[in-house]
């Protein structure tokens, strides 16, 4: 029994592989063929928008794109503001004296109190304003040619003149007058203002006053 059980252990040693060296080990796993070994798998992350930016190099400078339209418009200096030179009133014409009244291409029976005043007329004319204050009661042209008649009446033929007469309150009133000289000026019209009750009649009575020179 003694003999088989050392037989048994000799026969036992001889069978069991021997051990293998670490290092060879270690050479065997990198001498392995690339599939063999499996790589560690390293989780994948998306690229962030500054990766995928493209980036311009810094020296580059952007192009000047053109204005839509064409050059850019210029703005204009705003220009001074001059204020418009202020204008003279244009002083009321003062009365007539007698001196004026006396040259007067017409004589005329002027009351006290009454002033003849010059008013604006065309050219070669002349409008005189028969006045008591601020009150017109007669107008008088002089010129080449009146708007006579400018009343609706009868018209009469008398003294050198044409007169156109209307018939009020069973009394005639003569509304106004006209002389033609040979010489300027060619026409000196007469008219009554629009003025009523005693004053048309203190009118009427200066009108037939009236002459041509």
């Amino acid at each position: 029994m003694i003999a088989l059980a050392a037989a048994l252990l000799i026969s036992g040693q001889a069978t069991t592989p021997p051990q293998r060296a670490t290092s060879d080990l270690t050479r065997n796993l990198n001498s392995a063929p690339p599939s063999a070994v499996t790589p560690a798998q390293v989780p994948t992350r998306a690229p962030t928008a500054m990766q995928t930016a493209p980036q311009s190099p810094a020296s580059t400078p952007r192009p000047t794109l053109p204005p839509i339209g064409g050059a850019p418009q210029t703005q204009p200096a705003p220009h001074a503001t001059t204020a418009a030179p202020s204008v003279p009133a244009t002083p009321a014409p003062a009365a007539l004296d007698a001196a004026a009244i006396a040259a007067l291409p017409f004589g005329i029976e002027l009351p006290t109190g009454l002033t003849i005043t010059p008013a604006r007329a065309g050219a070669d004319a002349s409008i005189y304003r028969v006045q008591r204050g601020d009150q017109t009661l007669l107008m008088i042209y002089a010129g080449p040619a009146s708007q006579f008649p400018i009343y609706d009446g009868e018209m009469v033929r008398a003294g050198g003149r044409a007169s156109v007469v209307v018939t009020e309150g069973g009394g005639r009133l003569a509304m106004e007058h006209l002389f033609q000289r040979a010489t300027a000026p060619k026409e000196i019209h007469v008219w009554i203002a629009n003025v009523t009750g005693a004053d048309r009649d203190l009118a009427e009575r200066i009108g037939q006053s009236i002459d041509a020179r």
